[in-house]
């Protein structure tokens, strides 16, 4: 007999490529990641689904900084992240063994690196990771864990949809809209509105004045532009996705444009 699990989530492997352009005034910034998912039906009670991640590429090369390779670090310490499905949503399961791994990274890093910048990399990942329930929100917050989330949505009779999305490095969105699965094509497609766009417009504005960006939002009234597209392909009865594409837009006139672009194809 078949598993509710294995419908949902029926094992799996992905690649995805993560692009990211960011542009406050003149000053644009770019990148561009691509890893390799692995989700794993759950054989017992204690998860439903593990996922871990491999292969991670930045602008389709492999590491090779100091940096870049202690911040990997950190984030491998999350892997495997064992999952339970409740109401279509996922909830984390083992923060403790996640952190476990996380000191033990800390203390292999700082066994052979030192310095400001590596300060710096292990003080933005505590205060992000710090307690459990930064961490669970943090783990929620990566692109795989939206995409997983919304797939899912094909088996629910609730067609009204929220979700997140963490504009870097200004904070996070929230969204709300309506699903759509159309059975014949065997797709799902959602493209809600943004439910926060003045606090996403005062986090802006705070964060040109923080690090002193030549932008200035002297004008009375400034229009904010948000955009937020999920399309899924899926293969068969099951929640394995073929192919899935996210796009999110958020552009305020010249002065900020942040654009995410996701896509997730089955190997």
């Amino acid at each position: 007999m078949t598993s509710q699990k294995s419908i949902y989530f029926p094992t799996s492997t992905y690649f995805i490529q993560d692009k990211c352009t960011v542009k406050i005034g003149k000053e644009q910034y770019e990148a561009l990641l691509s890893y390799t998912i692995y989700i794993e039906t759950g054989d017992g009670d204690s998860y439903d689904v593990s996922i871990n991640r491999t292969n991670l590429k930045v602008n389709n090369q492999k590491i090779d900084t100091k940096f870049l390779e202690v911040s990997n670090s950190y984030m491998d310490a999350l892997f495997p992240i064992y999952c339970k499905i409740n109401n279509y949503r996922l909830s984390i399961e083992n923060t403790k063994d996640i952190r476990t791994r996380i000191k033990e990274t800390d203390s292999a890093i700082h066994s052979i690196y030192s310095g400001n910048g590596i300060d710096h990399i292990r003080t933005q990942f505590s205060n992000a990771t710090g307690t459990d329930e930064n961490l669970i929100q943090f783990i929620k917050q990566l692109h795989f864990m939206k995409l997983m989330e919304i797939s899912m949505q094909k088996f629910s009779n609730k067609k009204e949809y929220d979700t997140s999305w963490k504009v870097l490095p200004i904070g996070i969105s929230e969204w709300k809209g309506e699903t759509k699965f159309q059975k014949e094509k065997n797709t799902l497609s959602f493209e809600p509105k943004i439910n926060n766009a003045q606090e996403i417009m005062d986090d802006i504005i705070r964060y040109v004045h923080k690090y002193e960006y030549y932008v200035n939002f002297d004008e009375e009234q400034l229009p904010l532009y948000a955009d937020l597209k999920h399309n899924i392909i899926y293969t068969g009865k099951t929640g394995r996705m073929e192919a899935a594409e996210t796009d999110v837009c958020i552009e305020v006139e010249d002065k900020f444009y942040y654009q995410h672009q996701i896509t997730l194809q089955t190997k």
